[in-house]
């Protein structure tokens, strides 16, 4: 496996080199080029604390919640003064989810100078409409380790344009692309299956005798957090020639057409099967409403055997059967082919985030430069360090081997290691940073990390190709058409995914779903993706 941490940013600095020999400017609008900056930078920290930021993100690097602040979280305050600049940061409500708490900001009328959301299908149409600023003119000058870390990859620089060419934001990469991607996978408890004389399960065949087997001896189902086979995409789909468990997916044909995963009749038989293991009591009655922390007990409990996760997860499911001495082992699974070979997706992507950081037009002139070099901090060596590990010397510091180590107050953290990463670090999750791959070999299991290993490098050929890629962006008349259409339409195919699989719809009104479906607009809802994938194609 590759891992090439520090090769990463000497590949950075070369090209910050070439491009500080380069004289041309991109091409911007004529207004943005007259923006005129009082900020004499000379490095972090930019001594400027008599300046303020207005910061608001809806996700990815809240603070921890062992902190009713943001003056209390390690990584916030710290972030202050590393930047050396205020910052007012500004979080959802108690109560208020990430959509909801950025529809009710951009309603306001005061925008912050920071916005960190999943805006980026939406890009075009708030710089037209003059909430978001171009930020073409300057990304070069004033974010210049951002500007060479998107030439370090045509994919990242393309995603973060408009159609029409225009920067827009500050994304979330992960440092190896696709593995990083391939975060979630099918395990198993190898302890059960050895006590069974079971191999371990690589057909559906296998699953279901497996299944059965676990049933049977131990009065175990298939279980796991709804959240994670619906918000991926897959589960066992993959094996059937699927490309959506339960929930509403788009993905991207092998002639790169867009289509509705759930009108295919790969979906179906996939439906069929999940009937039969319903009806047959393998899997959780109550699986809609479990969540991580329940399907974590469920591990901890033995009430389950076959199940699909995240390597986070994985590892605390490890850490969970060590330290109750249960006899469990858990390991990752090979996602499952279908019993004549098939295995057409499991999830990835290009190691590229669906949020970003954008700047308002709120932001005044003279500030541009300090918000934008504030920014452009956790692409830099010392940012990203910061963004990923903490302060030096506080969370983490070399180890003998000249790699990043988290220090005591980390390891030994009563809440645990997982969350104590989270108190001091603002890549965790996602945010306007690279979150660097040695984070996540630091916090995760080796029993998790050989799992990932599985997921992704068998696969990698099907892990991607099939996702509609992060960066597409929509015309106002489009955004708010494919919003109208697709709210009804995946509301309608995850209830009947779901009324399929427990059979209160019969599977024998498939075509008449079908034609539902049809009659909602599909046609037209494809077509505007079609429409926003093409022109992306061709940025």
């Amino acid at each position: 496996m590759k891992k090439n941490y520090w090769g990463l940013f000497a590949i950075l600095f070369i090209v910050m080199g070439v491009l500080a020999g380069c004289k041309d400017k991109p091409t911007t609008p004529a207004a943005a080029d007259s923006v005129q900056s009082g900020l004499n930078f000379s490095g972090y920290p930019m001594n400027a604390q008599d300046k303020t930021i207005t910061w608001f993100a809806s996700n990815g690097y809240l603070p921890n919640t062992a902190y009713a602040t943001a003056d209390q979280s390690p990584f916030h305050s710290g972030l202050k003064e590393m930047l050396g600049v205020n910052i007012e940061w500004i979080f959802p409500t108690a109560g208020t989810d990430s959509t909801q708490a950025f529809n009710l900001m951009m309603a306001s009328d005061t925008l912050p100078d920071v916005i960190f959301h999943g805006l980026m299908a939406d890009a075009e149409r708030y710089i037209n409409e003059g909430t978001i600023r171009d930020l073409s003119a300057h990304i070069r000058e004033w974010s210049p380790a951002y500007y060479a870390w998107l030439q370090t990859q045509a994919a990242y620089d393309r995603a973060m344009k408009t159609d029409s060419g225009k920067y827009y934001g500050y994304g979330f990469f992960r440092e190896d692309g696709g593995w990083n991607d391939t975060y979630l996978g099918p395990v198993v408890n190898k302890t059960w299956l050895d006590e069974s004389g079971l191999p371990l399960p690589q057909t559906i065949a296998d699953w279901d005798k497996t299944l059965r087997t676990f049933k049977d001896k131990y009065g175990a189902v298939l279980s796991f957090a709804w959240s994670r086979v619906t918000g991926y995409g897959t589960f066992l789909s993959g094996s059937f020639g699927a490309y959506s468990f339960a929930d509403y997916r788009l993905y991207v044909d092998k002639n790169n057409k867009i289509q509705l995963a759930n009108v295919q009749p790969e979906f179906r038989s996939e439906l069929t099967k999940m009937h039969e293991w319903w009806q047959a009591g393998l899997i959780d009655q109550d699986v809609l409403s479990i969540n991580d922390t329940m399907a974590r007990s469920n591990a901890l409990n033995k009430k389950m055997g076959l199940s699909f996760t995240s390597m986070g997860q994985l590892s605390n499911w490890v850490t969970d059967a060590g330290n109750a001495n249960n006899g469990s082992e858990w390991m990752g699974l090979q996602y499952p082919k279908g019993d004549d070979g098939t295995l057409a997706m499991v999830p990835g992507g290009y190691g590229i985030g669906s949020n970003a950081a954008a700047i308002s037009t709120n932001c005044p002139d003279d500030k541009l430069e300090l918000v934008m070099r504030a920014l452009d901090y956790a692409y830099t060596e010392e940012g990203n360090l910061y963004w990923n590990f903490g302060k030096q010397g506080v969370s983490w510091d070399y180890d003998a081997s000249g790699k990043p180590a988290y220090l005591p107050l980390v390891t030994n953290d009563p809440d645990g290691l997982n969350n104590a990463i989270d108190k001091f670090g603002g890549s965790t999750w996602s945010g306007n940073c690279i979150q660097a791959t040695a984070l996540l070999y630091m916090k995760n299991t080796q029993q998790a990390i050989d799992a990932n290993d599985l997921w992704f490098y068998p696969n990698e050929a099907v892990s991607a190709a099939w996702t509609l890629p992060n960066g597409m962006t929509m015309t106002s008349e489009e955004s708010t058409r494919a919003a109208e259409l697709r709210n009804t339409i995946s509301t309608f195919v995850g209830e009947a995914a779901i009324q399929f699989i427990s059979g209160q719809t019969s599977l024998s009104l498939w075509d008449s779903y079908v034609s539902q479906v049809n009659s909602m607009g599909l046609s037209e809802l494809l077509g505007i993706y079609q429409a926003a994938y093409d022109r992306y194609l061709a940025r």
